[in-house]
């Protein structure tokens, strides 16, 4: 069975904040199971998605730019 989409939960980082890679920034729900995703590089990350709405697997959530945390 594929996944085809999630509900994004709730942002752990803030909108503009300088994160490091690895640190948690998002919760997503897929069949009632929650996990965090980290992020994949170091950034300050401009939030895209909104919490508590669905979408489909590959949808951009957030973006990082240089400027974050080593």
């Amino acid at each position: 069975m594929e996944m085809t989409e999630a509900v994004f939960v709730r942002w752990l980082a803030g909108d503009g904040e300088a994160v490091a890679k690895g640190q948690p920034i998002y919760e997503i729900e897929t069949d009632k199971v929650e996990n965090e995703i980290e992020a994949p590089a170091a950034g300050r990350l401009r939030h895209i998605a909104r919490e508590q709405v669905t979408y489909p697997v590959g949808a951009p959530v957030g973006e990082l730019a240089e400027g974050g945390r080593d």
